[in-house]
């Protein structure tokens, strides 16, 4: 297995969370999403070889990098509120009555941070269409999504040896977490782009992704790791 990117056991460092915007068939607030369900054929093994390794690449480009440093830095701000949304006016009805839980000073700042990264992942989309034309190809493949977006995917945790029980079951939640998690990922992101062609609602998809990666998931299994060290191996 893969080791849990953790920089940390029993701290909690800050990190990411996201969003995107599109005048192109936005949904409402009020829709679902969700129930919508997907009609295209599924994606050749040949593609799904092709576009990971195409995926890969675009990681190394400069617009992904700014994109993810600009995500970074906006999430940074709005953790430790577990809040998700995904249209604009959502966050901003939110951050009016919030802004002093989070690291942002003032709601223009906010609008700012939120409008560069939303801005940075329509150009990574516009100069990838390529790769992006063959994600579609996915559909409700979720497997072959998964392969795809491996590199933004959580890693599974390495087992930690002779150890109690209880950290046992922790590390097992911990795995069962970021299954739900990853598959949750690419059928939101999919569904985002390619279905709703709403990119605000598709960077919304990869802010979640990121904080429940980067902050939520480690949170939970280092409380659950102190938990066991308090309780003498008992949860």
């Amino acid at each position: 297995m893969k080791k849990l990117a953790l920089p940390f056991i029993f701290c909690v460092s800050t990190l990411f969370y996201f969003s995107c915007s599109s005048d192109i068939d936005n949904v409402t607030d009020n829709q679902q999403p969700e129930t919508i369900s997907f009609q295209l054929k599924s994606m050749p093994t040949d593609s799904i070889t092709k576009a990971a390794r195409m995926y890969v690449l675009m990681t190394q480009t400069q617009d992904y990098i700014n994109f993810k440093s600009s995500i970074s830095a906006f999430n940074s701000k709005v953790a430790p509120n577990r809040v998700s949304f995904s249209s604009k006016s959502q966050w901003m009805n939110w951050i009016t009555g919030n802004i002093s839980n989070t690291g942002f000073t003032t709601v223009a700042q906010f609008e700012g941070m939120f409008d560069d990264y939303v801005t940075k992942f329509e150009l990574l989309h516009q100069n990838n269409t390529d790769l992006f034309d063959l994600i579609e190809q996915a559909a409700n493949d979720t497997t072959a999504l998964l392969q795809i977006f491996e590199p933004e995917l959580m890693p599974q945790p390495e087992p930690l040896g002779d150890i109690e029980a209880c950290k046992e079951a922790c590390m097992d939640a911990t795995s069962t977490a970021i299954d739900v998690e990853n598959h949750g990922f690419v059928q939101q992101l999919f569904l985002a782009v390619y279905y709703l062609r709403d990119y605000e609602f598709a960077s919304s998809a990869i802010q979640d992704h990121e904080m429940a990666m980067n902050f939520y998931i480690p949170m939970d299994l280092n409380i659950c790791f102190m938990e066991c060290e308090q309780n003498g191996g008992s949860q």
